[in-house]
């Protein structure tokens, strides 16, 4: 069986860190979206920020249960990262004009039910069936979210690499 070096991991998460700060959110480009893609774009983008907080609730609890120190750093570091995703897609919707500036959107009741379960339950959750159900709904969320903005949204910001 393969085993993962967490100490290497934990680096390379270190080193790859990014900041909300290093997006200049007022560059042009903003104008492209359009007014068909506007509604539908507002909806999708806010069901994605509250995944995103789901993600980052999860992976909190998942700190809280990590069986060692280095395991319990790099999941307070992927609660952090979840979290700045979710700030980001605040900020893109404060960009296209979705947002007025201290506005939350609401999350859809599906999302909501998740919410209230994970506030209720997630801490009691073993490692194992928060480990094992994140990971998977991650790499669906960040595939579909990275296929979707790219092919979808013409906006530069968009497309600008993160480290």
């Amino acid at each position: 069986m393969a085993k993962i070096d967490l100490d290497k991991m934990l680096e390379k998460i270190k080193s790859s860190q990014w900041s909300l700060s290093d997006v200049d959110w007022d560059a042009p480009g903003a104008e492209l979206i359009t007014a068909e893609q506007w509604p539908k774009l507002k909806t999708f983008m806010a069901d994605l920020m509250w995944i995103e907080h789901v993600g980052a609730r999860a992976f909190a609890a998942m700190a809280k249960k990590a069986p060692d120190d280095t395991l319990r750093e790099i999941y307070t570091y992927f609660h952090a990262e979840e979290q700045r995703h979710a700030n980001a897609e605040m900020a893109l919707m404060k960009r296209w004009g979705m947002l007025e500036e201290n506005e939350l959107p609401e999350p859809n009741n599906n999302l909501r039910l998740v919410i209230e379960w994970l506030d209720r339950f997630a801490d009691d959750q073993p490692v194992y069936v928060l480990g094992t159900v994140v990971p998977m709904l991650e790499i669906a969320l960040d595939g579909a979210l990275c296929k979707f903005l790219l092919e979808t949204v013409d906006d530069p910001v968009c497309h600008q690499p993160l480290s």
